[in-house]
């Protein structure tokens, strides 16, 4: 099957051919019906009131031809585009049903249960912050510019551990080392779940007996 545009192009040249094909037969017909009128009044005279008569056959049958034309055309435009309207309709039709499938499925989707999501979330991030490296830069997040023992300190980890976990997220592109400074200062650049994935203010980060830092932080001196 062609592109749109080649099969309307067919479709004109055919109703074009189609258009000339029922011209043609009406001009014969007139040529027919003017020519019987020549030979009716050759070598006769005429009044007045056989004159307003010819000329009245002449119109009626003037009429009668763009009459015909008109319907003919009309028939024949139906007949040769009925195909063409027919495939429009269905392709319409599955469009519709596609459409139709579509807004079922987002439907579905957008009244899950929340809970359910939520619990979701609430498992990948715990899933995330089970990996040290991770672990350290939320911290690495949440100070901002910061250096080695800092993070240290507030992870709990020991400078050792923290210099692997920090170098290894530097090689992924998510954090900065800058070595011209005393001592070395680490920025924070990105992270696999965005800006942010703690919903809880920054403070609670950096507050080493606070529940959130217990909760994430409690035993990653011994776990490494």
């Amino acid at each position: 099957m062609g592109s749109p545009d080649e099969t309307a192009a067919k479709l004109t040249l055919k109703m074009a051919g189609v258009f000339q094909e029922v011209r043609d037969i009406w001009v014969s017909r007139l040529d027919t019906y003017f020519s019987r009128l020549d030979q009716l009044i050759e070598g006769q005279w005429f009044d007045v009131s056989d004159m307003t008569g010819i000329i009245n056959e002449s119109h009626m049958a003037a009429k009668e031809a763009l009459d015909g034309l008109a319907n003919d055309l009309s028939t024949e435009l139906v007949h040769s585009s009925s195909g063409a309207f027919g495939r429009f309709e269905a392709e319409r039709a599955s469009l519709l049903e596609e459409i139709n499938g579509l807004r079922s499925t987002l439907s579905t989707y957008m009244h899950q249960d929340e809970n359910a999501v939520l619990r979701e979330n609430l498992l990948l991030r715990d899933a995330i912050f089970s990996m040290p490296q991770f672990r350290i830069l939320e911290v690495i997040r949440a100070l901002g510019n910061t250096t080695y023992k800092e993070v240290s300190e507030e992870s709990g980890v020991s400078i050792g551990k923290t210099r692997k976990h920090v170098k290894g997220l530097m090689k992924n592109g998510y954090v900065n080392i800058d070595r011209n400074t005393r001592p070395h200062s680490i920025t924070f650049l990105s992270a696999p779940w965005g800006k942010e994935i703690s919903t809880l203010p920054d403070e609670t980060i950096s507050m080493p007996n606070s529940k959130y830092h217990q909760h994430y932080f409690g035993n990653i001196g011994t776990s490494e």
